[in-house]
């Protein structure tokens, strides 16, 4: 896949984020970490593209100060979920590990012209974790409807590309000379494609104000 197919097939992340955008109003407050995380997505995805097929660079710079946006968004917005909030101690030192690990990668050991591997895999890892923990809770809470749960969709797309994350960056530290790699590599497209319509899906079942909810029903 040429540049422009593979940022054509990244830019599927705009279905998820103009649906969000168009309900903004009428979804509840606690999924706006989420929102704000399609953005970024959307826009690095830009940017990096703008970066290679355009200017003849690297994206390493847009693609690392991403990844810190990212991971600093998905704590926040499991915080906000519930998950961390009933555990402070751990929220902040999630934060702050983040922040020290891509500092120390980027700033202090490299130059953050260069790719961050180590902190890429670090975030995925936890954010794996969080993300299991969280559908963990929600089996428990309520197994019956899980697939009309927002949270649980968010979840398991960021099981999904954060596993994938992981695999890809072993596969880049192997080599992208070998066929394994090279297919790795290549399907990474495609997976993170699908996980923008789980996404899309995501959103479209986030839950509404009580307000919206009573005015719409209820309001002569």
């Amino acid at each position: 896949m040429n540049n422009i197919g593979a940022f054509l097939v990244s830019q599927l992340v705009i279905i998820p984020l103009a649906i969000g955008l168009i309900r903004f109003n009428r979804t509840v407050a606690s999924f706006q970490p989420f929102l704000l995380l399609l953005s970024l997505a959307f826009l690095s995805e830009t940017i990096c593209f703008i970066c290679i097929s355009v200017l003849h660079t690297s994206n390493a710079v847009p693609l690392n100060l991403y990844g810190l946006a990212e991971s600093l968004v998905i704590v926040y917005q499991f915080f906000i979920w519930g998950t961390l909030s009933r555990k402070r101690p751990l929220f902040i030192g999630l934060l702050s590990g983040f922040a020290a690990i891509w500092i120390t990668e980027n700033l202090i050991c490299n130059k953050i012209e260069t790719f961050s591997p180590y902190f890429r895999v670090t975030y995925a890892f936890i954010t794996v974790l969080l993300s299991i923990n969280e559908i963990n809770y929600l089996i428990v809470k309520d197994n019956k409807s899980l697939f009309k749960n927002a949270r649980f969709l968010v979840c398991m797309g960021f099981i999904i590309i954060f596993v994938y994350q992981i695999i890809y960056e072993a596969a880049m530290f192997i080599g992208s000379d070998t066929v394994l790699s090279l297919r790795i590599i290549f399907m990474f497209n495609y997976i993170n494609a699908f996980v923008n319509l789980i996404y899309a899906i995501a959103v479209l079942c986030i839950p509404v104000k009580p307000s919206y909810y009573f005015n719409k029903h209820f309001d002569a």
